[in-house]
């Protein structure tokens, strides 16, 4: 695999680290409600808790203040608050911490900007979609100035060069399938521990050029970032659902009847215009 270094890296990606880590402690510390509570030292719940590993990122899980707030863990919260459902959340951010809990039990949910595809669903049970979004490349707007920009697609310039995206991402199999389309290489990298927030502002910094990621993501961040491109989709619409252990039949049944429901509320259209819109 073609690696391009990331030219004075280590300031930004050591206070990404920090920042990463203290959230995670204060997490640990607080209380969120006796529905959905963040153990201070995760152990796997007993009884009827449905222990729920859920993504650290601006659309999925944050904070605003001393407040934890994030589409898909207000969802759940929500749901679980309506129906008696005992929950404990787990924050984490590489996917591939979460997809090996799950495998291993330690988790009965794992919510994350992951889309419904064949090969997720050949690994994990999924939920009916929580929301559409798709992948987009996000980029600086100026390495998308140039002379031929008119001329040559952006998903035609990635042809032979370098493009980031968070480990274990389906993003890795779309940009594959894309560079087959398109007859040529495009040269994918990562990086153990960096999330798709984290190539985000990566890129927003110049830190590295161009990163693929799920839009709701990228729009929340770009906010921040007037500098950013994220105008260009990588992928069509897509699903997204939450995953579940195989023998989590039961529990996927009833949140499938939930989360419709959930869907027809005023809060969840509150939520959307939240988050999404």
């Amino acid at each position: 695999m073609k690696t391009e270094p990331i030219k004075g890296k280590m300031p930004i990606l050591v206070g990404l680290l920090i920042i990463v880590l203290a959230l995670m402690w204060f997490a640990g510390r607080c209380s969120i409600s006796h529905k959905g509570s963040i153990a201070e030292v995760y152990k796997r719940p007993g009884g009827d808790t449905v222990a729920v590993a859920i993504e650290m990122s601006p659309m999925t899980y944050t904070f605003s203040g001393d407040t934890a707030v994030g589409f898909e863990y207000e969802v759940m919260k929500a749901i679980a608050r309506r129906h008696g459902l005992p929950v404990v959340f787990q924050p984490f951010a590489p996917l591939e911490y979460a997809f090996d809990g799950l495998h291993k039990g330690e988790f009965d949910v794992v919510i994350a900007s992951v889309p419904s595809t064949k090969k997720i669903s050949d690994v994990f049970l999924l939920t009916d979609n929580i929301y559409v979004d798709r992948q987009v490349l996000v980029t600086r707007r100026d390495t998308t100035a140039d002379s031929t920009a008119i001329e040559i697609p952006a998903q035609m310039r990635l042809l032979s060069d370098t493009v980031w995206v968070a480990e274990a991402s389906p993003a890795i199999s779309r940009l594959r399938n894309l560079s087959h389309e398109m007859g040529d290489t495009i040269y994918i990298e990562t990086k153990p521990g960096l999330t798709s927030e984290h190539l985000v502002i990566l890129t927003a910094t110049g830190e590295i050029k161009q990163a693929v990621v799920n839009e709701a993501v990228a729009r929340r961040l770009a906010a921040q970032y007037p500098d950013l491109d994220i105008s260009t989709p990588i992928s069509l619409n897509q699903f997204q659902p939450w995953m579940l252990n195989k023998d989590k039949t039961a529990l996927r049944d009833s949140l499938n009847i939930w989360i419709e429901e959930f869907k027809e509320t005023p809060e969840y259209e509150e939520l959307v215009s939240k988050y999404l819109k």
